[in-house]
């Protein structure tokens, strides 16, 4: 019989860059998962290639040719909604994913934008320095672990929302992927919980 994976048996960690390297002063925040739904990319896109004709004719002549990067670097949206907590987690979440740059104004956040790779090639960080880029890993367990790791992802302030029901408050995430996306089935080492 086969298992299917469950949105409430995962956990996803929001996780900023650190002062000096992602394996000594990393920090993040763990996020289990209760009545969770998430919709997110596997893979990022490869180059469009378009057909060229022979003077309008389909024979031996006929070749394509790629187009522009622009579509292996545009960002790429991940959307969560969860059930919050009554914990210190839910107030760190709120923090990070509001475009704060220091939790509880005191600890200081450091961003992945323009620290991580597309096809070998470095991406530029952001224009507006006060915008923070996180590392997102998300895992649902299983007798094979199953998760991905998006690289640089921004949470654009005004797209966060928190709604009220009769027994719950859920939170609706929406993430934009700067960087590459991997599969993974464990989580990154050497990183501290900011909680």
């Amino acid at each position: 019989m086969t298992t299917t994976f469950q949105g409430y048996d995962g956990e996803m960690r929001i996780i900023e860059h650190g002062v000096t390297s992602p394996t000594t002063s990393t920090g993040y925040l763990e996020i289990l998962f209760c009545e969770m739904d998430f919709n997110g990319p596997i893979s990022r896109p490869k180059r469009v290639e378009t057909l060229i004709l022979n003077r309008g004719r389909f024979d031996t002549d006929a070749h394509y040719i790629e187009g522009s990067d622009e579509d292996l670097f545009a960002p790429l949206t991940f959307t969560v909604s969860c059930r919050l907590a009554d914990t210190v987690h839910t107030t760190v979440l709120h923090e990070l994913i509001s475009g704060v740059t220091k939790l509880s104004g005191v600890t200081q956040l450091y961003s992945w934008k323009g620290l991580t790779k597309i096809g070998g090639v470095t991406t530029p960080p952001f224009k507006d320095t006060d915008k923070f880029a996180y590392r997102v890993e998300l895992k649902w367990d299983g007798s094979t672990d199953y998760g991905f790791r998006y690289e640089e992802v921004y949470f654009q302030p005004g797209q966060q929302t928190v709604a009220e029901s009769a027994n719950a408050v859920m939170l609706n995430m929406t993430g934009l992927i700067y960087g590459d996306v991997t599969r993974i089935s464990a989580f990154t080492s050497g990183v501290t919980s900011l909680v």
